[in-house]
């Protein structure tokens, strides 16, 4: 896979690469993380940090811009001038029902870890994604708040200003796969050489726990130099795993590649299974805050 990765972006980004600004149609601030794929294959990446990206402009392909505030467009690499546009998209909010009913608000801990394969490196445009089916107790609740732990990068030179971008993704589901995205979060940045916690505030997105369930993901996007730019080297972050199921929601993980356009699942423990010849049982790791009424 990091070979692919490398000698795409030789391919991409060469000595014909024009650097392209993406900006907002409305404020014309640039948009950072916006994801572009090349129409006619599984290829793609990302704008910086300050809405930048490079493409050779002798392409024969075509490029699809994607970002969930914004309306999707496809251009021609060859048609490409200096400046993409994106117009936010209009956003339907869900009806939002008035009850005299009491909130009940409950925190849902983080399941326990195991010490031996407690983490797992995620990788540049790829994601972890978990599948949670709440119990019935917990059904249509509104998630609240989301937490997530890491743990320090291994195997490689400690560097003490890596930047590491990712997002957290929430799907809706339909017969245990994936059908749209409703909730992505702006990018998170952290150092991936330290120990790391973040939080996610949902209060205001009314992301209900349905008996059909969602899935909860973590995208990552890549390291950012001191420019804002996105590394062309491998990056990775390690998201705590746990081995104890909890009474609250089952949970089943995968891994998938963000610019695969069938969104294939792969199931996290059939990889553990081929890397160390043994089976094993591991899911993500959050704390998550919900509210129902009674």
């Amino acid at each position: 896979m990091k070979y692919i990765y490398i000698l795409f972006l030789a391919f991409f980004f060469n000595a014909q690469s024009q650097n392209i600004l993406v900006l907002d149609s409305l404020n014309h601030k640039p948009i950072p993380f916006v994801n572009i794929i090349l129409n006619n294959n599984n290829n793609g990446t990302y704008t910086n940090e300050s809405g930048y990206f490079e493409v050779n402009k002798k392409l024969k392909d075509t490029l699809f811009f994607s970002h969930i505030s914004y309306n999707s467009i496809q251009v021609k690499a060859s048609e490409i001038k200096d400046t993409i546009i994106l117009s936010p998209n209009a956003i339907l909010l869900k009806e939002v029902k008035i009850s005299n009913g009491k909130q009940q608000t409950k925190f849902i801990d983080f399941p326990k870890k195991n010490s031996s394969y407690g983490s797992w490196p995620v990788t540049s445009m790829s994601e972890i994604v978990t599948l949670i089916i709440p119990n019935l107790q917990n059904e249509d609740s509104k998630i609240k708040k989301l937490e997530f732990n890491f743990v320090k990068r291994k195997l490689d030179e400690f560097k003490s200003n890596l930047r590491t971008a990712f997002r957290i993704n929430i799907y809706s589901s339909k017969k245990g796969e994936i059908d749209s995205k409703i909730y992505s979060s702006d990018a998170c940045i952290i150092n991936a050489y330290n120990k790391e916690k973040i939080e996610i505030d949902l209060g205001n997105e009314n992301i209900e726990l349905n008996k059909k369930g969602i899935f909860i993901g973590i995208e990552v996007i890549g390291d950012i130099d001191e420019n804002g730019n996105l590394s062309k080297e491998m990056a990775s972050i390690r998201p705590v795993l746990s081995d104890n199921s909890i009474n609250d929601y089952t949970a089943t993980t995968f891994l998938k590649y963000i610019f695969d356009k069938k969104q294939k699942l792969k199931p996290l423990n059939e990889i553990f299974s081929e890397k160390i010849f043994s089976k094993i049982s591991r899911n993500l790791s959050f704390g998550m805050t919900i509210s129902k009424l009674n």
